[in-house]
């Protein structure tokens, strides 16, 4: 998804003792879980020691300069100072298409890292003793945001009894686009405000494009980040409810359907029509050349005019039309029309505290504030305002309505995270941006609706413990790297290639992993 990720940096206050945890359209309607801004805390007492912490995040798309970030630090500090918090926080923004390498590279060379996102690797994390348990602080530091989210959302960041993690209050069940021009759409393709496509029916719709644009790339791949291969989302289209209702385990392996029996998720029709789909696709001419390589998402290569559509996934239900005058995005009015929805499962996106971090405590106190503090959080999210942002005054003190500065967007004003709200805690606390028509869209409670009635994932809160499974793991990542890219954006025909692909797996180990896994999963379901 779009909302991806940002910011900040660091300003000691007052004459206090600080200590790091690693060293010495009308209104705004009001947002499904309320914050609680913790206007009505006591001041510290004057013996109280301050503490800072080190927050240290992944950004994409814009990454705002250490000095516009310096400025939104200090607006943080100076209200946790005025609420009577012990609380500070120092800022730190990570590139997200490096983050998880620049993390580990600050550990292992001894740097400050306090709290952190796990961007889907928990459990190798916790096995590789990168992050502490934080247990202890679940229901002291960390209540006020268990009271908002429920016991259940921790159950995928549970192992061998100690809680490592905090996971993202957000919208989990995401709706995939097909996004396209909108001339394009209703004009070309047929289609208006409304309808839903199958995937049979966006392999029709790229024929279209293909043949009216034939100098144009018809469908723009996703590049992959961290890790994650190049792809068109179709493991994510195919993995849904209406198709295989697959959960991706990770190690090569998933459950599909309603029954808790462990696959080799590579060893499945499921898998096969993944990579069919794309393999016609990239041998039609519909896709990037060198797909499985190309580095320009397709939200670009739309707004640049070199791409015909790609595909997106987004929590909620939100079929729409953009404002071309708004959409700085694609420079264009786009539409997205929907394809299919996914299930409600784990995120994935779960904030740590690191191995080195002194006060564990204090890291998990400001961890809290990212789902309860709305001026924490929208702060981070938008800047500072008069200078980043503006009230609109069509929300309310706590609850805003915002616009850029006059003249300025979100790639010219000096700081902007507000794609990094799907990751920084309780997304329905972010603030709501107005459209250049003066209009606005709150979609919260819709979206926390929409997750509420979602089909829940058949595992929902079982996660794989890969302890007793490090080499197979290791020896399955390297295969994976070795055939995915080429599988899943259609360089390979499967026919060939899975075969081949399946062998290299049995010889690095899946069948134990397969053993393992059900193993860990029988004794879950008897748990329940």
């Amino acid at each position: 998804m779009r909302k991806w990720i940002a910011l900040l940096l660091v300003l000691a206050m007052g004459l206090a003792l600080f200590t790091g945890c690693g060293s010495k359209e009308p209104a705004a309607t009001e947002a499904p879980a309320a914050s609680s801004n913790s206007s009505a805390e006591p001041a510290p007492s004057s013996d109280q020691e301050i503490v800072t912490v080190k927050v240290s995040y992944p950004c994409l798309v814009v990454v705002p300069s250490p000095d516009a970030t310096v400025a939104v630090e200090e607006a943080i500090n100076n209200h946790l100072s005025e609420i009577g918090s012990r609380i500070r926080m120092k800022l730190d923004p990570v590139d997200g298409m490096s983050y998880a390498t620049t993390i580990d590279m600050q550990q292992i060379g001894g740097e400050e890292v306090d709290l952190y996102m796990a961007l889907g690797n928990l459990s190798d994390m916790v096995n590789s003793n990168k992050v502490q348990p934080i247990t202890d602080y679940v229901h002291t530091a960390l209540q006020p945001a268990l009271d908002l989210t429920g016991d259940t959302l921790i159950d995928a960041t549970t192992f061998y009894g100690e809680v490592y993690g905090f996971p993202c209050y957000k919208t989990t069940a995401l709706t995939y686009y097909l996004v396209v021009d909108t001339e394009v759409a209703e004009n070309d393709l047929g289609l208006k405000l409304g309808d839903k496509l199958t995937i049979d029916q966006v392999t029709e719709k790229l024929a279209i494009l293909h043949e009216k644009y034939p100098s144009k790339i018809a469908m723009g791949v996703r590049p992959g980040a961290n890790g994650t291969p190049n792809n068109f989302c179709l493991s994510a289209l195919y993995g849904t409810a209406e198709y295989y209702k697959v959960v991706d385990l990770g190690n090569g392996v998933c459950t599909i359907g309603d029954e808790p029996v462990i696959r080799n998720m590579y060893d499945s029709d499921y898998f096969m029509q993944v990579c069919k789909t794309a393999y016609a696709w990239n041998q039609a001419g519909y896709v990037n050349k060198d797909a499985s390589v190309a580095t320009e998402e397709g939200y670009d290569l739309l707004k640049a005019d070199r791409a015909m559509s790609y595909i997106i996934g987004y929590g909620g239900y939100n079929p729409r039309i953009t404002d071309g005058a708004s959409d700085s995005t694609h420079q264009r009015s786009v539409m997205y029309i929907p394809i299919t929805s996914t299930m409600n499962t784990p995120s994935g996106l779960d904030w740590c505290v690191s191995y080195g971090c002194k006060n564990p405590e204090a890291a998990c106190e400001a961890l809290s504030l990212f789902y309860t503090d709305s001026f924490v959080m929208n702060t981070l999210l938008c800047g500072v305002e008069g200078r980043d942002y503006v009230d609109t005054g069509l929300g309310t003190a706590e609850d805003k309505v915002v616009d850029f500065p006059e003249g300025l967007d979100a790639f010219s004003v000096p700081y902007y995270a507000y794609f990094t709200c799907g990751i920084m805690g309780n997304e329905y606390l972010d603030w709501v941006y107005i459209k250049a028509d003066g209009t606005f869209e709150d979609k919260r409670a819709d979206n926390l609706k929409f997750m509420q009635d979602a089909v829940p994932s058949p595992v929902y809160g079982f996660t794989l413990d890969t302890a007793n499974i490090k080499n197979a793991a290791a020896a399955i990542s390297n295969v994976e790297t070795q055939y995915l890219g080429g599988l899943l954006t259609g360089e390979l025909d499967p026919e060939v290639y899975i075969p081949e692909f399946l062998a290299a797996l049995e010889s690095a180990g899946i069948n134990d992993v397969v053993a393992e896994a059900q193993t860990q999963l029988d004794a879950w379901v008897a748990a329940k």
